[in-house]
């Protein structure tokens, strides 16, 4: 994140430039890989998740960094997009002209092969007011073929647009137009990931004195100088993060970085 693009680009083995090949609002790529993209029965159905006082619970943590906490649908800054892959405008109908069912659904990507649907879904929430993108599901491409197709798929049969840095990085440009370089915060809710769990109950059992339990907000905070901090980073709930800063240094205006983090539990279970 705090190197030059060159040079995040060798690091990461990735040839001349580590940026992504992704830019804009991307609704047009994404329905041609075959995802449905936040239609407005998504956005209705998907709404309440953005409602950060009853829905997610932490309306303290947006108090106090001045977020509003009602969603768009109340009137708040609060918007939640939806993406899924399947039942897309580009899934291949029935000779009937029927839709088929989500197990049979293909597509003709733009490569000009013909892909199966994945299963992935991710809920996005974008406060384009406060500068906060909050990740709120997750189920990656790779992981929902598995259990849909009951194997691994291999990485030639997925989505080339697949990470979700990607995919929330559309959506704070349609929630942020005009003020792409104010992001502040990102935020990783409802976490449910078996591994970034187990690095969290580490890292409280090495507190002095040790805890069993996150705290609600302010919870416990970690500098991007501790292994707290970096292993927290690297976590699946995090690293979606600093790919999110690292590969659009040019539409950032430059580096921007992670600095800390914090973790903590909602007000209520």
């Amino acid at each position: 994140m705090k190197a030059d693009d060159k040079t995040a680009a060798a690091l990461y083995g990735l040839g001349e430039t580590a940026e992504s090949p992704y830019h804009g609002d991307l609704h047009d790529t994404l329905v041609s890989w075959g995802y449905n993209d936040n239609t407005e029965a998504m956005q209705k159905k998907a709404d309440s998740e953005c409602d950060m006082e009853n829905g997610n619970m932490v309306k303290k943590c947006f108090e106090e960094l001045g977020l509003g906490t009602k969603s768009k649908g109340k009137g708040g800054p609060n918007e939640c997009f939806q993406i899924e892959h399947y039942d897309s405008p580009a899934v291949i109908p029935n000779e009937d002209g029927s839709r088929p069912e989500k197990e049979n659904q293909h597509y003709k990507a733009p490569c000009g092969t013909i892909m199966r649907v994945t299963s992935a879904e991710d809920t996005v929430g974008i406060n384009g007011i406060g500068d906060m993108v909050v990740a709120i599901n997750i189920v990656s491409p790779a992981r929902a073929a598995e259990d849909l197709w009951g194997r691994k798929p291999l990485p030639e049969e997925l989505p080339h647009i697949r990470s979700f840095s990607d995919i929330s990085w559309a959506y704070w440009n349609r929630a942020a137009a005009g003020n792409i370089q104010g992001i502040k915060y990102f935020m990783a809710a409802m976490v449910i990931n078996k591994e970034t769990n187990q690095y969290i109950r580490r890292i409280l059992s090495e507190l002095t004195p040790p805890e069993e339990e996150t705290k609600t907000w302010p919870g416990h905070e970690f500098s991007m100088d501790s292994d707290a901090g970096k292993a927290l980073l690297g976590s699946p709930m995090g690293r979606w993060a600093g790919y999110f800063l690292m590969q659009h240094k040019r539409q950032l205006g430059g580096n921007k970085f992670i600095s800390k983090v914090r973790v903590f539990r909602s007000e209520k279970e």
